[in-house]
């Protein structure tokens, strides 16, 4: 709690220092004090790419998390891209 400062310094120091290239990184608010780190990867491979990095971002972001009551620093999904164009 009262980390949300550091975190975004230290998020922008990580893109800064290990830059994503294509892939787009954000985090999120989504209520007072709970953030979501959102990833788009447009390709496996470039997924991948960021698993298999030695300074892997959710590393960085642990040290600024609250751990759930199960014990996981992260509750997260993955899952495919609704193409919302493909309804037109």
């Amino acid at each position: 709690e009262g980390q949300a400062e550091a975190l975004f310094k230290a998020f922008a120091e990580y893109t800064r220092d290990y830059p994503f290239d294509d892939i787009m990184h954000h985090i999120i608010n989504l209520s007072d004090g709970e953030y979501a780190l959102i990833g788009v990867h447009h390709s496996v491979e470039s997924f991948m790419a960021i698993v298999n990095r030695e300074n892997r971002v959710s590393e960085m972001v642990r040290k600024y998390v609250e751990y759930h009551d199960d014990g996981e620093a992260f509750h997260s999904f993955s899952g495919p891209v609704v193409n919302h164009n493909d309804y037109l």
